[in-house]
Protein backbone atom coordinates (compact mmCIF):
# COMPACT_ATOMS: atom_id res chain seq x y z
CA UNK A 1 0.00 0.00 0.00
CA UNK A 2 1.13 3.63 -0.82
CA UNK A 3 2.04 5.73 2.12
CA UNK A 4 2.56 9.19 3.16
CA UNK A 5 4.83 11.04 5.96
CA UNK A 6 3.69 14.12 6.95
CA UNK A 7 7.43 14.90 8.05
CA UNK A 8 8.12 18.20 10.44
CA UNK A 9 11.43 19.34 8.65
CA UNK A 10 12.44 22.04 11.49
CA UNK A 11 13.64 25.60 10.99
CA UNK A 12 14.62 24.19 7.36
CA UNK A 13 18.64 23.56 8.10
CA UNK A 14 19.82 19.78 7.99
CA UNK A 15 21.47 20.70 11.83
CA UNK A 16 17.07 20.98 12.99
CA UNK A 17 15.76 18.06 11.34
CA UNK A 18 15.53 14.74 13.14
CA UNK A 19 17.10 11.36 12.72
CA UNK A 20 14.04 10.12 11.67
CA UNK A 21 13.07 12.65 9.31
CA UNK A 22 16.10 12.14 7.16
CA UNK A 23 15.70 8.94 6.81
CA UNK A 24 12.34 9.22 5.54
CA UNK A 25 13.57 12.11 2.92
CA UNK A 26 16.32 9.78 1.79
CA UNK A 27 14.11 7.01 1.20
CA UNK A 28 10.88 9.08 -0.51
CA UNK A 29 9.85 8.20 -4.24
CA UNK A 30 8.67 11.93 -3.83
CA UNK A 31 9.26 15.00 -2.11
CA UNK A 32 6.22 17.35 -2.24
CA UNK A 33 5.87 21.11 -0.30
CA UNK A 34 6.20 24.58 -0.37
CA UNK A 35 9.12 25.40 -2.66
CA UNK A 36 11.03 27.24 0.40
CA UNK A 37 10.73 23.52 2.23
CA UNK A 38 12.11 21.45 -0.77
CA UNK A 39 14.72 23.65 -1.92
CA UNK A 40 15.68 23.59 1.51
CA UNK A 41 15.93 19.67 1.79
CA UNK A 42 17.24 19.76 -2.09
CA UNK A 43 20.30 22.10 -0.83
CA UNK A 44 21.68 19.60 1.41
CA UNK A 45 22.15 16.37 -0.23
CA UNK A 46 22.87 16.72 -4.16
CA UNK A 47 21.65 12.80 -4.64
CA UNK A 48 17.98 14.34 -3.64
CA UNK A 49 18.18 16.43 -6.79
CA UNK A 50 17.12 12.84 -8.37
CA UNK A 51 13.97 12.49 -7.16
CA UNK A 52 10.51 13.63 -8.14
CA UNK A 53 9.91 16.83 -6.96
CA UNK A 54 7.07 18.66 -6.51
CA UNK A 55 6.15 22.20 -5.35
CA UNK A 56 2.56 22.26 -3.86
CA UNK A 57 1.21 23.22 -0.42
CA UNK A 58 -2.18 22.78 -0.96
CA UNK A 59 -4.22 19.96 0.63
CA UNK A 60 -6.48 19.15 -2.55
CA UNK A 61 -3.80 19.70 -4.46
CA UNK A 62 -1.57 17.43 -3.22
CA UNK A 63 -4.32 14.61 -2.63
CA UNK A 64 -5.18 14.87 -6.50
CA UNK A 65 -1.91 14.35 -7.42
CA UNK A 66 -1.16 11.23 -5.31
CA UNK A 67 -4.39 9.70 -6.37
CA UNK A 68 -3.22 9.76 -10.00
CA UNK A 69 0.40 9.22 -9.94
CA UNK A 70 2.68 5.66 -8.72
CA UNK A 71 4.91 5.71 -5.99
CA UNK A 72 5.39 3.79 -2.88
CA UNK A 73 6.15 6.27 -0.14
CA UNK A 74 6.45 10.46 -0.50
CA UNK A 75 7.51 12.86 1.97
CA UNK A 76 5.01 15.36 2.54
CA UNK A 77 7.61 18.85 4.13
CA UNK A 78 6.24 20.63 6.59
CA UNK A 79 8.02 23.71 8.60
CA UNK A 80 8.90 23.02 11.93
CA UNK A 81 6.73 20.36 13.88
CA UNK A 82 3.70 19.03 12.40
CA UNK A 83 0.99 19.37 14.80
CA UNK A 84 1.83 22.94 15.89
CA UNK A 85 -0.27 25.31 13.12
CA UNK A 86 0.80 23.08 10.20
CA UNK A 87 -0.61 21.93 7.08
CA UNK A 88 -0.50 18.26 8.75
CA UNK A 89 -4.67 19.16 9.88
CA UNK A 90 -5.92 19.49 6.06
CA UNK A 91 -3.51 16.94 4.93
CA UNK A 92 -4.75 14.67 7.40
CA UNK A 93 -8.41 15.04 5.92
CA UNK A 94 -7.82 14.75 2.55
CA UNK A 95 -5.19 11.36 3.03
CA UNK A 96 -7.59 9.54 5.21
CA UNK A 97 -7.59 6.91 2.04
CA UNK A 98 -3.78 6.60 2.14
CA UNK A 99 -1.66 4.76 5.31
CA UNK A 100 -0.44 7.82 6.34
CA UNK A 101 2.52 8.65 9.75
CA UNK A 102 3.09 11.80 11.19
CA UNK A 103 6.84 12.83 11.90
CA UNK A 104 7.43 15.40 14.52
CA UNK A 105 9.65 18.35 14.11
CA UNK A 106 11.21 21.17 16.28
CA UNK A 107 8.92 23.87 16.08
CA UNK A 108 10.00 27.94 15.30
CA UNK A 109 8.73 28.53 18.77
CA UNK A 110 10.39 25.98 20.44
CA UNK A 111 13.92 26.94 18.92
CA UNK A 112 13.33 30.48 19.58
CA UNK A 113 13.04 29.74 22.91
CA UNK A 114 16.10 27.83 22.99
CA UNK A 115 18.09 30.53 21.64
CA UNK A 116 16.60 33.74 24.01
CA UNK A 117 17.39 31.29 26.78
CA UNK A 118 14.13 31.12 28.44
CA UNK A 119 11.88 28.22 29.40
CA UNK A 120 8.85 27.38 27.10
CA UNK A 121 6.13 25.76 29.60
CA UNK A 122 4.82 28.99 30.44
CA UNK A 123 4.87 30.31 27.04
CA UNK A 124 1.27 31.00 25.39
CA UNK A 125 1.79 29.84 21.76
CA UNK A 126 -0.07 31.37 18.95
CA UNK A 127 -0.25 31.72 15.21
CA UNK A 128 -0.85 35.29 13.04
CA UNK A 129 0.52 33.82 10.14
CA UNK A 130 -2.74 34.20 7.77
CA UNK A 131 -5.01 34.41 10.29
CA UNK A 132 -6.66 36.56 13.02
CA UNK A 133 -6.16 36.47 16.81
CA UNK A 134 -6.80 39.01 19.88
CA UNK A 135 -2.88 38.89 20.88
CA UNK A 136 -3.51 42.10 23.06
CA UNK A 137 -5.91 40.23 25.21
CA UNK A 138 -3.63 37.53 25.43
CA UNK A 139 -0.28 40.09 25.98
CA UNK A 140 -2.61 41.35 28.72
CA UNK A 141 -3.65 37.85 30.38
CA UNK A 142 0.02 35.95 29.86
CA UNK A 143 3.03 37.56 31.02
CA UNK A 144 4.70 35.62 28.21
CA UNK A 145 3.33 35.22 24.73
CA UNK A 146 5.29 33.83 21.40
CA UNK A 147 3.85 34.52 17.83
CA UNK A 148 4.43 33.69 14.30
CA UNK A 149 4.13 36.69 12.33
CA UNK A 150 3.42 36.54 8.27
CA UNK A 151 6.20 39.74 8.20
CA UNK A 152 6.31 43.20 9.14
CA UNK A 153 3.38 44.67 8.46
CA UNK A 154 1.95 42.30 11.80
CA UNK A 155 4.58 43.43 13.60
CA UNK A 156 3.96 46.89 12.70
CA UNK A 157 0.26 46.68 13.35
CA UNK A 158 0.74 44.83 17.11
CA UNK A 159 3.34 47.28 17.70
CA UNK A 160 0.55 50.55 16.99
CA UNK A 161 -1.48 48.81 19.28
CA UNK A 162 0.38 48.78 21.92
CA UNK A 163 1.21 51.83 21.89
CA UNK A 164 -2.80 52.64 21.48
CA UNK A 165 -3.35 50.74 24.31
CA UNK A 166 -0.33 52.04 26.64
CA UNK A 167 1.19 49.10 26.61
CA UNK A 168 4.30 50.43 26.75
CA UNK A 169 5.89 48.44 29.08
CA UNK A 170 5.91 45.25 27.33
CA UNK A 171 9.23 43.77 25.80
CA UNK A 172 9.51 42.51 21.94
CA UNK A 173 12.01 39.70 20.69
CA UNK A 174 12.00 38.73 17.53
CA UNK A 175 13.86 36.82 15.42
CA UNK A 176 14.17 36.22 11.62
CA UNK A 177 16.05 33.54 9.83
CA UNK A 178 15.95 31.41 12.19
CA UNK A 179 19.19 28.25 12.58
CA UNK A 180 20.35 29.86 9.41
CA UNK A 181 24.00 31.88 8.79
CA UNK A 182 22.18 34.79 8.47
CA UNK A 183 19.76 34.53 11.68
CA UNK A 184 19.20 37.77 13.43
CA UNK A 185 17.56 38.51 17.08
CA UNK A 186 16.67 41.54 18.60
CA UNK A 187 15.10 43.30 21.51
CA UNK A 188 13.37 46.08 22.32
CA UNK A 189 9.61 47.95 22.74
CA UNK A 190 6.90 48.57 20.72
CA UNK A 191 8.50 52.46 19.61
CA UNK A 192 11.47 50.92 18.58
CA UNK A 193 9.99 48.45 15.84
CA UNK A 194 7.07 50.85 13.98
CA UNK A 195 9.50 51.13 11.28
CA UNK A 196 11.48 47.93 10.95
CA UNK A 197 12.24 46.08 7.87
CA UNK A 198 12.51 42.28 8.63
CA UNK A 199 12.32 38.93 6.81
CA UNK A 200 8.59 37.95 5.57
CA UNK A 201 8.72 34.85 7.91
CA UNK A 202 8.96 36.26 11.25
CA UNK A 203 8.95 35.02 15.00
CA UNK A 204 8.13 37.67 18.12
CA UNK A 205 7.66 37.22 21.99
CA UNK A 206 6.04 39.40 24.22
CA UNK A 207 6.70 39.94 27.60
CA UNK A 208 4.43 41.70 30.05
CA UNK A 209 5.75 42.06 33.68
CA UNK A 210 2.60 44.27 34.58
CA UNK A 211 -0.03 40.62 32.99
CA UNK A 212 -3.36 39.99 34.80
CA UNK A 213 -4.93 36.67 34.22
CA UNK A 214 -8.12 37.90 36.20
CA UNK A 215 -10.95 35.36 36.14
CA UNK A 216 -14.81 36.41 36.11
CA UNK A 217 -13.52 40.00 34.68
CA UNK A 218 -16.12 42.63 37.31
CA UNK A 219 -15.79 45.96 36.78
CA UNK A 220 -16.47 48.62 38.67
CA UNK A 221 -19.11 51.40 37.41
CA UNK A 222 -16.36 53.99 38.76
CA UNK A 223 -13.85 52.75 36.49
CA UNK A 224 -15.58 53.64 33.19
CA UNK A 225 -15.50 56.79 31.14
CA UNK A 226 -18.94 58.18 31.38
CA UNK A 227 -21.07 60.49 29.75
CA UNK A 228 -24.62 61.11 29.32
CA UNK A 229 -25.68 58.29 27.76
CA UNK A 230 -27.45 55.58 29.96
CA UNK A 231 -25.23 52.69 31.58
CA UNK A 232 -25.87 49.03 32.49
CA UNK A 233 -25.37 49.79 36.62
CA UNK A 234 -22.61 47.11 37.85
CA UNK A 235 -24.72 44.93 39.72
CA UNK A 236 -27.10 44.25 36.75
CA UNK A 237 -24.31 44.10 34.64
CA UNK A 238 -22.72 41.16 37.09
CA UNK A 239 -26.02 39.26 36.56
CA UNK A 240 -26.12 39.47 32.61
CA UNK A 241 -22.93 38.76 32.12
CA UNK A 242 -23.81 35.61 33.89
CA UNK A 243 -26.68 34.85 32.03
CA UNK A 244 -25.05 34.70 29.08
CA UNK A 245 -23.37 32.25 29.83
CA UNK A 246 -20.68 32.67 26.94
CA UNK A 247 -18.01 30.32 25.51
CA UNK A 248 -14.78 31.00 25.36
CA UNK A 249 -15.05 31.96 21.81
CA UNK A 250 -18.15 33.08 21.36
CA UNK A 251 -19.54 35.53 19.26
CA UNK A 252 -21.53 38.12 20.83
CA UNK A 253 -24.32 40.84 19.52
CA UNK A 254 -24.50 43.71 21.98
CA UNK A 255 -27.81 45.56 21.04
CA UNK A 256 -28.16 48.88 22.28
CA UNK A 257 -24.48 49.23 24.09
CA UNK A 258 -24.57 52.48 25.98
CA UNK A 259 -21.15 52.96 27.28
CA UNK A 260 -20.13 49.98 26.25
CA UNK A 261 -19.76 48.57 29.83
CA UNK A 262 -21.83 45.36 29.01
CA UNK A 263 -19.11 44.96 26.01
CA UNK A 264 -16.14 45.46 27.71
CA UNK A 265 -16.84 43.05 30.54
CA UNK A 266 -18.12 40.30 28.29
CA UNK A 267 -15.01 40.74 26.33
CA UNK A 268 -12.66 40.39 28.90
CA UNK A 269 -14.10 36.91 29.87
CA UNK A 270 -12.08 35.52 27.19
CA UNK A 271 -9.25 37.30 24.46
CA UNK A 272 -11.29 34.65 22.04
CA UNK A 273 -14.44 36.11 22.62
CA UNK A 274 -15.82 38.66 19.71
CA UNK A 275 -18.23 41.23 20.39
CA UNK A 276 -20.40 43.63 17.93
CA UNK A 277 -21.30 46.72 20.21
CA UNK A 278 -24.06 48.07 18.23
CA UNK A 279 -25.14 51.56 19.30
CA UNK A 280 -26.64 54.20 17.07
CA UNK A 281 -26.03 57.41 19.15
CA UNK A 282 -22.43 58.57 18.16
CA UNK A 283 -21.71 60.11 21.61
CA UNK A 284 -22.15 56.39 22.82
CA UNK A 285 -19.92 55.15 20.10
CA UNK A 286 -17.14 57.72 21.30
CA UNK A 287 -17.95 56.00 24.74
CA UNK A 288 -17.23 52.58 23.74
CA UNK A 289 -14.02 53.30 22.03
CA UNK A 290 -12.62 55.16 24.53
CA UNK A 291 -13.84 52.35 27.50
CA UNK A 292 -12.35 49.84 25.25
CA UNK A 293 -9.22 51.67 25.18
CA UNK A 294 -8.77 52.39 29.07
CA UNK A 295 -9.14 48.38 29.19
CA UNK A 296 -7.19 47.29 26.41
CA UNK A 297 -9.95 45.66 25.00
CA UNK A 298 -8.81 45.00 21.34
CA UNK A 299 -11.83 42.19 20.61
CA UNK A 300 -15.78 44.81 20.36
CA UNK A 301 -16.48 46.38 17.36
CA UNK A 302 -18.00 49.06 17.47
CA UNK A 303 -21.06 49.41 14.68
CA UNK A 304 -23.13 52.78 14.65
CA UNK A 305 -26.14 52.19 13.50
CA UNK A 306 -30.00 50.85 14.08
CA UNK A 307 -30.57 47.58 14.55
CA UNK A 308 -31.81 45.09 13.12
CA UNK A 309 -30.59 46.91 9.51
CA UNK A 310 -27.01 47.76 11.02
CA UNK A 311 -26.59 43.47 11.50
CA UNK A 312 -27.38 42.12 8.18
CA UNK A 313 -23.67 42.18 7.28
CA UNK A 314 -22.34 40.91 10.98
CA UNK A 315 -21.28 37.30 11.31
CA UNK A 316 -23.93 35.03 12.76
CA UNK A 317 -23.91 35.74 16.39
CA UNK A 318 -24.00 32.67 19.09
CA UNK A 319 -25.30 35.03 22.26
CA UNK A 320 -26.91 38.35 22.66
CA UNK A 321 -27.82 40.76 25.09
CA UNK A 322 -29.95 43.89 24.12
CA UNK A 323 -29.90 46.50 26.34
CA UNK A 324 -32.06 49.03 23.99
CA UNK A 325 -34.38 48.19 21.38
CA UNK A 326 -35.96 51.39 19.98
CA UNK A 327 -38.66 49.31 19.44
CA UNK A 328 -37.68 47.38 17.49
CA UNK A 329 -37.67 43.74 19.52
CA UNK A 330 -39.44 41.76 17.30
CA UNK A 331 -37.36 42.29 14.03
CA UNK A 332 -34.29 42.28 16.38
CA UNK A 333 -35.32 38.94 17.56
CA UNK A 334 -36.07 37.78 13.66
CA UNK A 335 -33.24 38.81 12.47
CA UNK A 336 -30.51 36.76 15.12
CA UNK A 337 -32.67 33.59 14.77
CA UNK A 338 -32.18 34.05 11.14
CA UNK A 339 -28.54 34.11 11.46
CA UNK A 340 -28.78 31.25 14.24
CA UNK A 341 -31.74 29.90 15.36
CA UNK A 342 -29.66 28.45 18.81
CA UNK A 343 -28.35 31.84 19.39
CA UNK A 344 -29.02 32.65 23.48
CA UNK A 345 -30.36 36.39 23.91
CA UNK A 346 -30.36 37.80 27.61
CA UNK A 347 -32.60 41.09 27.27
CA UNK A 348 -32.40 44.07 30.18
CA UNK A 349 -35.83 45.92 30.23
CA UNK A 350 -36.87 48.62 32.53
CA UNK A 351 -40.53 49.73 32.35
CA UNK A 352 -43.37 47.73 32.37
CA UNK A 353 -44.50 48.55 28.54
CA UNK A 354 -41.35 46.36 27.11
CA UNK A 355 -41.95 44.20 29.54
CA UNK A 356 -45.07 43.51 27.58
CA UNK A 357 -43.53 43.79 24.28
CA UNK A 358 -41.29 41.36 25.22
CA UNK A 359 -43.17 38.76 26.21
CA UNK A 360 -45.33 39.34 23.59
CA UNK A 361 -42.51 38.24 21.16
CA UNK A 362 -41.47 35.29 22.86
CA UNK A 363 -44.76 33.74 22.61
CA UNK A 364 -43.82 33.61 18.94
CA UNK A 365 -41.52 31.86 19.38
CA UNK A 366 -43.03 28.22 21.09
CA UNK A 367 -39.73 26.13 20.58
CA UNK A 368 -37.78 28.66 23.16
CA UNK A 369 -37.58 29.00 27.05
CA UNK A 370 -37.77 32.89 28.98
CA UNK A 371 -36.59 32.48 32.45
CA UNK A 372 -37.83 36.16 34.31
CA UNK A 373 -35.77 38.09 36.86
CA UNK A 374 -35.84 41.12 38.57
CA UNK A 375 -33.35 42.40 39.96
CA UNK A 376 -33.22 45.55 42.24
CA UNK A 377 -29.57 46.55 44.04
CA UNK A 378 -28.84 49.19 46.51
CA UNK A 379 -25.50 51.43 46.67
CA UNK A 380 -24.53 52.75 50.09
CA UNK A 381 -24.01 56.53 49.75
CA UNK A 382 -22.35 58.57 52.88
CA UNK A 383 -24.34 61.07 54.48
CA UNK A 384 -21.74 62.92 56.87
CA UNK A 385 -20.68 59.86 59.80
CA UNK A 386 -23.25 57.26 57.65
CA UNK A 387 -23.93 55.44 55.29
CA UNK A 388 -27.68 55.36 53.46
CA UNK A 389 -28.84 52.63 50.85
CA UNK A 390 -29.71 54.51 48.01
CA UNK A 391 -31.83 52.10 45.69
CA UNK A 392 -31.48 51.65 42.13
CA UNK A 393 -34.41 51.33 39.67
CA UNK A 394 -35.34 47.55 39.32
CA UNK A 395 -34.40 45.79 35.97
CA UNK A 396 -36.00 42.86 34.51
CA UNK A 397 -33.39 40.19 33.20
CA UNK A 398 -34.88 38.20 30.43
CA UNK A 399 -32.99 34.78 29.41
CA UNK A 400 -34.36 33.48 26.33
CA UNK A 401 -33.03 29.90 24.39
CA UNK A 402 -34.14 26.93 22.89
CA UNK A 403 -35.62 24.12 24.42
CA UNK A 404 -33.59 21.00 24.27
CA UNK A 405 -35.30 18.50 21.66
Amino acid sequence: MQKVYLVGIGMGTAQTQTVQAKEIIAQADVLIGAKRMVDSVLEQHEEYAKKQCIYEYRAEQIGAYLRTHTFQTAAILLSGDVGFYSGAKKLSEELKDFQMEYVPGISSLVYFCSRIQTAWDDVTFLSLHGRSRNLIGYICRKKKVAVLLSGDKDLHCICEKLIKFHLTQVKITIAERLSYADERIQSGYAQDFLNCRTDHLLVAFFENPQAKNDVAVHIADSEFVRGKVPMTKQAVRAVTVAQMQLQADSVVYDIGAGTGSVSVQMALQSPDITVYAVERNEEGCQLIESNCEKFCVDNVCCIQGMAPACLNELPAPTHAFIGGSAGNMAEIFASIYKKNVSCRIVVNVVTLESLIELMRVVEQYPDYEADFMQVQAAQAQQLGHFHLMKGENPVYIVTVYRKRM
